[in-house]
């Protein structure tokens, strides 16, 4: 009788241990579906209205954890002119999202830095290109601290060219943040970043790369240092692990694909509405579905909660390639 008695228990606390171990995850329980908010220049709405920001940052921090959003990105032009005001107001609509814990990235664009005249939009007086790489302002309001998933940066205490790695889908993934129509020093630290890290899905953050009409400027901006597609086609495009190159600066939205050195596709994105309505509060969604291997992406304004439908927003890339497991 005794025996049984032990059998029982024993059967007993069996059971309950089934009951209380925590789960494992295993890979059908991985999401292999994660969303990437962009922030399109945001200048005009710093500028004359806030609310379409702050909603931006609010909606993001809402539903993170729903749309499973590891970071948001920002094309450049964060402010309209290189002013302590601008900055201000712009810092402290971001810090929406620092305190809900969500890292995000922000390359540098024209208007972040010295070289643009505030408050008239001209050039500012001296060197044009040296007052392009005076982003003093920025770097006082935006520390590299404030860049929670920061690994490098090119510059100490300068996050205008920098590098981010994060882990979604099962995946390692990377964001190198590069300044406007950057110095081929940069660009050669930028190189040598996505070659240490082959096993990481890399995009490109920067504020000028595509043209309105989805080409890839063949320019340096008349004040920058390397044109666009020279900084594409010597160094960006012979990294297989390179993904995706995402920008701003121009209105409004374009896409492409190009074949990469090593046969793999790199995809280009441009994201900007500050030509109309002061950016409309439009966000690009970006839906990355690592096992169908697509890349999706839509245009979506919190602040008035509609859907761009033209095709020029809409699209999804097909049979996309991802590196690593």
């Amino acid at each position: 009788m005794r025996n049984l008695i032990n059998i029982f228990v024993l059967l007993f606390l069996f059971s309950c241990s089934k009951h209380t171990e925590p789960a494992i995850a295993t890979p059908e329980t991985i999401s292999t579906t994660f969303v990437i908010p962009i922030f399109p220049d945001t200048q005009e709405a710093v500028t004359r209205n806030n609310a379409m920001f702050t909603t931006q940052c609010d909606w993001i921090a809402r539903v993170k954890d729903s749309l499973n959003i590891p970071l948001a990105l920002h094309v450049g032009d964060l402010v309209n002119f290189d002013t302590i005001p601008q900055y201000q107001t712009a810092s402290n609509i971001m810090k929406r999202l620092d305190d809900r814990n969500v890292p995000y990235v922000i390359a540098i664009g024209n208007h972040d830095t010295g070289a643009v005249l505030p408050n008239s939009g001209s050039a500012a007086p001296g060197n044009v290109n040296a007052n392009l790489r005076n982003t003093t302002k920025f770097n006082s309001f935006f520390p590299t601290s404030r860049f929670k998933l920061q690994k490098g940066v090119f510059e100490a205490n300068k996050s205008d060219n920098a590098f981010h790695q994060f882990t979604a889908a099962n995946k390692k993934w990377m964001v190198i943040n590069l300044e406007f129509c950057a110095r081929e020093s940069a660009v050669k630290w930028a190189d040598s970043i996505i070659s240490v890290y082959p096993d990481f899905n890399t995009i490109v953050l920067t504020h000028y790369h595509l043209t309105p009409t989805g080409e890839i400027n063949t320019t340096n901006a008349g004040y920058g240092n390397m044109k666009c597609s020279d900084i594409f086609n010597k160094y960006l495009k012979n990294h297989k692990n390179l993904l995706m190159v995402l920008s701003g600066h121009v209105c409004y939205a374009a896409q492409r694909s190009d074949l990469g050195t090593n046969g793999n596709t790199i995809y280009s994105m441009l994201q900007n509405y500050q030509c109309e309505d002061s950016g409309g509060g439009y966000l690009r969604l970006l839906q990355i579905d690592t096992k169908q291997g697509t890349i999706s992406g839509k245009m979506f304004s919190p602040f008035y909660n509609t859907t761009k439908s033209d095709i020029s927003t809409q699209f999804t890339f097909s049979n996309v390639k991802f590196v690593g497991t």
